[in-house]
């Protein structure tokens, strides 16, 4: 520890070196308080991606720019397009200690599945903001990691837009996206459309995506209301992992060419608010639906049915007054969650009317929440809050084996930060808080008895973070260390072949961004992840793990970017991200005497606008890198892996009115 925060001074001093004073830009955001704030107030540190931040990637892929801008591990373990996304070092189960919301909604699965960020239209994202660390006192269970809130655009009184984009490259790619937004005096609505259709990489990983999202919204003077619908379809071709041996033969084969994945599905969010002063009421009621299935021939053909649905009611308050000449605010709320899940398994879909497994389960939480902000002096604002959830949660085989578990518990989440202002564009935080768990439907599932006589209890984790931020002279820059201590983490364990509560672990981590508006037509941007992820203790079928590293947790990852308007109508972007060695997945006892290898990955776009037309030339993969985000250890000397692609050459069309 004490390494770590020699370090974190280090670059603290760094960062200090181009102070001078300037005026903190005023970014409005709602992640940190479920109503707007200003970044430069709250007392955490967030990294803010914007819509031109998504034009300027050379990638239509969210997770992707996600790992760009938001200094955050992805990987594909599945040879699908949504990667799974790990802030914080916590490998395997990232995506169960990542929340992800849409428009504060929550879409991560309660299975063991990534967040489906491709239901998402690009076009239609007005910003993401990324709080590490944070989000369980008002968001709940699975914010150990942080919380990633994707903002779709909203029309605004008086705006009439639109736009159309054609794309086309590498490995047979083609995507279409169409969008409108026109907003009267009362009455607001935007649609926005998107069709992707791509062979893929690798044989039998075709691709199609189409996804629509709509917003209707009217205002009446302090009150508004809205309703958000998005509907997907995705159909998808699954390529299998492959060998080490068969990487280095032909990275692009596939061993499993009649395997596949469909899925399709909808939400929809009612919603409004009502304003008096500075202070508001708000409400959100959301549903979605979700139906997939699967086929994979392995060992004579195995087709998997599922259904989930989920419903959610938010209300929530936020009282703002003064005190002691001062403005504070209290956020006071309410969350009401139910989930059902049911899905059926057998030889194929012809059989599936008489399944081999079948299972169901319903999850229910009923939380209520509270979190004050007080301006304890001239630049030093406290922020504190806590959050009690009541969890309930039932799980049925129905056919082999057939068994019957539920469990009903109370948890709780705290967290207390402080920010002070010390002037010169110079700022501080602390923070300290505990966040929550609960095991998701496939961590509890029972394939073989005897099933397990309980479930899995929840994994809670301690957390303190201590961060300093600068913004002046076209500079933005921000350093924090943060330490994290968990007990009852759930992971599978491949020595004991069952997904279990391990021993107590923790997380430890160095983390620097900065960036730099170096003239008026140039901006640069970098980052850097110091991360440790390791076994505090435990013994697993006779080994001992203490002191070992998790894996799939890489010692640093590193990013930098430029944007350069090198002409009027012209402009240059460019990117590099780096992702160190990491232990095989499997690796827990840390016995394998290789590690994953450490990758780089670089970006180029280059953008012409003539009046309302912009041309665009992408390249992704730019050295045509040989690598693979994931990869397991066989036991013996050698892994599977799921090969990534490589050089793609992409070009854009698209029109805007705006």
């Amino acid at each position: 520890m004490r390494r770590l925060t020699a370090s974190f001074c280090t670059a603290v001093a760094i960062l200090a070196a181009p102070a001078a004073c300037a005026q903190a830009e005023d970014t409005v955001i709602i992640t940190a308080t479920r109503f707007p704030d200003t970044r430069r107030d709250l007392p955490v540190g967030v990294t803010l991606i914007t819509a031109d931040d998504l034009r300027r990637s050379a990638s239509s892929n969210l997770a992707e720019i996600l790992a760009q801008s938001g200094l955050l591990q992805i990987r594909d373990n599945a040879g699908t397009p949504n990667a799974q996304i790990d802030l914080r070092g916590f490998g395997a189960t990232g995506d169960q200690n990542t929340l992800v919301l849409l428009d504060g909604v929550r879409i991560s699965e309660n299975e063991q599945l990534p967040a489906q960020l491709s239901r998402i239209p690009l076009e239609a994202i007005e910003r993401i903001e990324i709080l590490r660390g944070g989000g369980a006192v008002l968001y709940g269970g699975g914010a150990s990691g942080g919380t990633i809130n994707v903002i779709t655009r909203r029309p605004r009184a008086g705006e009439t837009s639109a736009y159309a984009l054609g794309r086309a490259g590498g490995y047979g790619t083609r995507e279409l996206r169409a969008g409108l937004a026109r907003h009267a005096d009362r009455f607001g609505l935007s649609l926005a459309l998107s069709d992707e259709d791509t062979e893929g990489y690798r044989r039998n990983n075709r691709y199609q995506q189409t996804n629509l999202a709509g917003n209707f919204d009217a205002r009446g003077g302090d009150l508004r209301a809205y309703v958000r619908l998005g509907y997907e379809e995705q159909r998808l071709r699954l390529p299998g992992s492959l060998t080490e041996a068969q990487i280095a033969a032909d990275p692009r084969q596939t061993l499993t060419p009649d395997d596949y994945s469909r899925r399709h599905g909808g939400q929809v969010v009612f919603g409004g608010a009502w304003r008096s002063g500075r202070s508001e009421l708000s409400a959100d009621l959301a549903y979605r639906d979700r139906r997939a299935n699967a086929f994979f021939a392995l060992f004579g053909g195995f087709y998997t049915d599922t259904r989930a649905e989920s419903w959610s009611f938010a209300p929530r308050a936020k009282l703002a007054f003064d005190a002691l000449g001062r403005g504070h605010e209290v956020v006071l709320g309410a969350d009401f969650e139910r989930w059902d899940y049911a899905t059926r398994s057998a030889a194929s879909a012809a059989a599936i009317g008489t399944p081999f497994s079948q299972r169901t389960g319903e999850l229910s939480n009923a939380a209520l929440y509270a979190q004050g902000s007080f301006w304890v002096g001239p630049a030093t604002r406290i922020v504190g809050g806590a959050r009690v959830q009541r969890h309930r949660d039932r799980l049925a085989e129905q056919v082999f084996p057939t068994d019957e578990r539920s469990a009903s518990r109370t948890l709780q989440a705290y967290e207390l930060a402080a920010r002070h202002g010390f002037g010169s564009g110079w700022w501080g935080y602390a923070r300290a808080g505990r966040s929550f768990r609960a095991a998701n439907f496939d961590d509890n599932a029972c394939f073989f008895p005897p099933c397990a006589e309980r479930l899995l209890e929840p994994q809670t984790a301690r957390a303190a973070e201590l961060g300093a931020e600068y913004e002046g002279a076209g500079l933005r820059a921000r350093a924090a260390a943060y330490a994290m201590r968990l007990r009852n983490e759930i992971y599978f364990s491949p020595l004991l072949f069952a997904n279990i509560n391990l021993s107590p672990t923790y997380r430890r981590g160095l983390e620097l961004e900065a960036a730099w508006r170096a003239s008026p037509d140039l901006e640069l941007k970098a980052a850097l992840a110091l991360l440790a992820a390791r076994f505090r203790s435990g013994s697993y079928a006779g080994v001992d793990v203490s002191g070992r590293d998790v894996p799939l947790v890489p010692k640093a990852i590193a990013t930098a970017a430029a944007a350069w308007q090198f002409a009027p109508r012209s402009r240059a972007n460019a990117s590099l991200r780096w992702v160190g060695r990491q232990r095989y997945d499997n690796d827990q006892a840390n016995t394998f005497s290789r590690r994953q290898p450490g990758y780089v990955l670089a970006g180029f776009k280059l953008e012409h606008r003539v009046g309302r037309v912009e041309l665009a030339l992408e390249v992704s993969n730019l050295f045509d890198r040989r690598y693979y985000s994931y990869g397991v250890w066989n036991f013996a000397d050698s892994f599977s892996a799921f090969p990534a692609p490589g050089r793609a050459l992409y070009g854009t069309l698209s029109w805007r009115l705006d």
